[in-house]
């Protein structure tokens, strides 16, 4: 079963439908935002380069390079 995540929290969903119709604390549209790269053993903000173990930690965390002052996973 394939794992889908939001890219501006980090939670983790198990269909993109039940992603997709959830709320985002997050997001600028407050909705969930599928994040469409791979599952990784490290995530790097495409912001600032700092690289983190989990999708759910970087996206925790705040950026001081990035417009919503979180981290974003890059692809």
């Amino acid at each position: 079963m394939a794992n889908y995540y939001c890219q501006y929290c980090g939670s983790k969903w198990n269909s993109i439908s039940q992603l997709t119709i959830n709320p985002c604390r997050n997001s600028p549209t407050k909705k969930h935002i599928l994040y469409e790269g791979s599952e990784k053993a490290k995530y790097v903000c495409k912001y600032c380069g700092s690289q983190w173990p989990d999708i759910l930690s970087l996206t925790a965390n705040p950026c001081r390079n990035s417009p919503t002052k979180r981290h974003r996973p890059a692809l």
